[in-house]
C-alpha cells in the first residue's frame, strides 16, 4: 500500500514571486519558505511542500499550514496551523503575539531561542527553535567569470571592494553606523534606496533627510538579480551585514550572514551575541563608524587573512547551518508533535 502524501504549506502575507520580478523588493519570507519547501521535497518523497501567498492560494486541503506572518484570518484549508516567528522589526520594541498564537495555532516555530526562553511558558503549544538555514545549492562559492565569457560584461556590474545587499529598512542610526562609512571605498550598494519623491515636495523636508539618503540613492546599483547574489558575495573583497535592532535584541544570526559565509565571502558585521560566540573565527565584527573604516582598510590590505576567516565561515555553515538540516529538524518535530 502506498503511503499517503503529506501536504504542507508555507504561507506568506506578501505576494509571491518577488524573487523573480525585476522591480519589486525581494521578500525574505519568500526566500526562506521557498528554500524550506525545496529541501523538504528533496528529502521526503511522501511529503509535498509548497509556498502560498495571497496571489497564490492552495486549491486543495492541506495537512499543515505554516504561517510566516500574522494574518487577520487563517485560511480554512489545513488540519493543523503552525506559526513561524521569523521576522525582526525596525525598532527594538519586542513584539511577541502571545494571545494571537494561543487563539489560532497548534504549534510554534521560532528563530530565536531567547524568545522561547522568555515567552515559551505563555504559549500553550509545542514549540521548536528553528534558526535560519542556507540553501547551499544556491549559495555556494563562485569562481571569477573570465573575459571571454558571454556573461563577463554583466559580471563586471557586481565587482566591488565592499558590498551590501538590502533595502532601506534598518533606520538612520544603524545605517549611518554600519553602512555609511563604506562610502569612502568602492562600495557596491544593491537594493531599493530610492527616496520617495512625495517626501520632499517642500525643500525644507528635503534638507531634513538623513545624511545617507541622497548619496545612497546616487550610488545604489538597484535590485540585483537573485541568481547573481552568490557571485557578488563570492567576489566582493568585503561584504557588510547590518542587523535589525530587534534581531540583535533577540540574538538572531541573520540569513544574510549564512548566505555570505556559504559563498566563502568575507563578512564584517555588527555585533550579535550568538554570532560572536559561535562565529568568532568565521567573520569580523565591528562597532561601526571609524572602526568599520579601519577594518575595511585592513582586510583590503590583508586579503590572505580575510580568505582564511572566510574559509572558517564556510566550514562552519556547511557543518551546522544548512537548510537541509533545518528541514530535517522541522519534519521530525511535525511527526513527533502533530501527526
Amino acid at each position: 500500500m502506498s503511503q499517503k502524501t503529506l501536504e504542507i504549506g508555507f504561507y506568506i502575507k506578501w505576494d509571491k514571486f518577488s524573487l523573480s520580478q525585476k522591480h519589486t523588493n525581494v521578500i525574505g519570507d519568500e526566500l526562506l519558505a521557498e528554500s524550506l519547501t525545496k529541501a523538504i521535497n528533496n528529502l521526503y518523497p511522501h511529503i509535498h511542500a509548497q509556498t502560498y501567498a495571497p496571489n497564490f492560494l492552495p486549491t486543495k486541503p492541506l495537512d499543515i499550514m505554516i504561517y510566516l506572518n500574522e494574518v487577520e484570518e487563517l485560511l480554512p484549508i489545513a488540519n493543523k496551523n503552525i506559526f513561524y516567528f521569523q521576522n525582526g522589526f525596525p525598532d527594538e520594541k519586542s513584539h511577541f503575539p502571545t494571545q494571537y498564537l494561543n487563539q489560532h495555532f497548534n504549534a510554534l516555530l521560532c528563530f530565536s531561542q531567547k524568545i522561547l526562553d522568555v515567552f515559551g511558558s505563555e504559549v500553550n503549544m509545542p514549540s521548536l527553535y528553528l534558526p535560519f538555514g542556507v540553501d547551499t545549492e544556491v549559495f555556494s562559492p563562485q569562481d571569477p567569470i573570465s573575459q571571454d565569457s558571454p556573461h563577463y560584461e554583466q559580471a563586471k556590474l557586481y565587482q566591488c571592494d565592499v558590498a551590501y545587499v538590502g533595502n532601506d529598512i534598518k533606520g538612520e542610526e544603524a545605517t549611518m553606523r554600519y553602512l555609511y562609512p563604506a562610502l569612502e571605498f568602492d562600495f557596491g550598494l544593491f537594493g531599493n534606496w530610492r527616496i520617495p519623491r512625495s517626501r520632499f515636495k517642500i525643500w525644507k523636508n528635503f534638507k531634513q533627510l538623513a545624511p545617507y539618503k541622497k548619496p545612497f540613492e546616487r550610488i545604489s546599483r538597484g535590485k540585483i538579480p537573485q541568481e547573481w547574489v552568490p557571485y557578488l558575495y563570492s567576489q566582493a573583497k568585503i561584504n557588510l551585514n547590518c542587523t535589525l535592532p530587534s534581531c540583535i535584541e533577540w540574538d538572531v544570526i541573520t540569513l544574510r550572514t549564512l548566505e555570505v559565509l556559504a559563498c566563502k565571502g568575507f563578512l564584517i558585521s555588527d555585533k550579535v551575541p550568538s554570532a560572536m560566540k559561535n562565529l568568532n573565527d568565521c567573520m569580523a565584527f565591528t562597532d561601526g563608524y571609524d572602526d568599520l573604516k579601519d577594518k575595511i582598510r585592513y582586510y583590503i590590505d590583508n586579503p590572505s587573512k580575510a580568505k582564511q576567516i572566510a574559509q572558517n565561515g564556510y566550514n562552519y555553515v556547511i557543518e551546522y547551518c544548512t537548510i537541509t538540516q533545518r528541514a530535517k529538524d522541522l519534519v521530525n518535530f511535525l511527526e513527533q508533535e502533530l501527526l
